[in-house]
């Protein structure tokens, strides 16, 4: 799974998505779980979207959600 990185600055660079758009991150996407809009470069949105149309959930989590998934997940 992948995870958002959140920068207080559009100004700074970043190698994953954005909770803003950035040179890199040009593509508007949502979280599957919480619905939350992201920025993600243009392949992990030709990803994401292939998942989907496959019949898939929805591959892609923020991070709050995917530390809530995984808290879930373990805690039994």
């Amino acid at each position: 799974m992948m995870t958002i990185q959140l920068i207080p600055s559009p100004r700074l660079t970043t190698h994953g998505p954005t909770v803003f758009k950035t040179e890199r991150n040009q593509r508007q996407t949502r979280c599957g779980m919480c619905g939350k809009i992201i920025y993600v470069e243009e392949a992990t949105f030709n990803f994401e979207h292939k998942a989907f149309n496959s019949g898939l959930d929805d591959p892609f989590r923020c991070e709050v959600c995917k530390e809530e998934f995984n808290d879930l997940a373990y805690e039994k």
